[in-house]
């Protein structure tokens, strides 16, 4: 099978939802190599039992030596990746083989560009209205979008949400400067915002791919509800703001 593509998972207490993740992806024959990047977590040895019964040489987990945070443990998880491209998955979402198959429908994967979900399946309960993206389907995110729409709930979301699909190694270099000088404790529950401003920022290209969807569970354990950066959200955005109005 041509163009077999890895799954990068940032990983951090959350064993009790990867079952059906990890299955799923398993499963999918597209799929060659599952690198997870534990971030020190409490229930690393559930994680580990879960991947033992799964009986499989796809998955590979590396345990990180300190708590790296969400923003470089995502980079971390990519710069895993021994194929040239992978889909950045959160530990607590997961993906049908309909995700794959729209993927694979794109002829031809361009490596200045990520290409991003335009409507997650959100649950338990009812559907998320805010996390609902097909208003930008099929098109491509550009500095007048990105200026126009940034302040409304729906274009916060999409830039904040990840799980998307990109080129590994352009990926990886691209974010080396960030890597080095951002600190967690003011841009962690931003930390998607960041990657997906910092990569437009760079003369790269993100397009939101219609029909491409994943499940995004919605849970008061998230990164983005608990994040201690929180307290600088707003100092974050209007950095964000910036980055890109200043772009050429």
């Amino acid at each position: 099978m041509e163009r077999r593509i890895s799954v990068a998972i940032p990983y951090y207490n959350n064993a009790k939802f990867m079952d059906k993740t990890l299955e799923l992806l398993v499963e999918d024959e597209r799929i060659n190599e599952i690198i997870i990047t534990d971030d020190m977590s409490k229930d690393i040895s559930q994680l580990r039992d879960l991947i033992s019964n799964l009986n499989t040489n796809k998955i590979k987990l590396y345990e990180n030596k300190k708590n790296l945070g969400c923003y470089h443990n995502k980079i971390t998880a990519v710069s895993k990746c021994s194929n040239d491209w992978c889909i950045l998955l959160d530990s607590d979402n997961y993906i049908e083989p309909s995700y794959l198959d729209r993927i694979y429908n794109i002829e031809n994967w361009n490596k200045n560009t990520i290409y991003a979900p335009d409507r997650p399946i959100t649950f338990p309960g009812t559907p998320s209205a805010v996390m609902d993206y097909r208003k930008y389907s099929d098109t491509y995110i550009d500095k007048t979008v990105y200026l126009k729409d940034f302040r409304e709930s729906p274009f916060q979301c999409l830039i904040n949400t990840c799980n998307y699909f990109l080129p590994c190694k352009e990926y990886v270099k691209c974010m080396k400067e960030g890597f080095e000088k951002y600190n967690r404790d003011i841009i962690d529950c931003l930390d998607s915002a960041i990657l997906f401003t910092d990569w437009l920022t760079n003369n790269n290209k993100i397009k939101v791919v219609k029909n491409l969807s994943y499940y995004h569970r919605l849970h008061p354990n998230s990164n983005y509800m608990n994040g201690r950066s929180r307290k600088y959200e707003s100092m974050v955005k209007n950095k964000l703001y910036m980055d890109i109005k200043n772009y050429n």
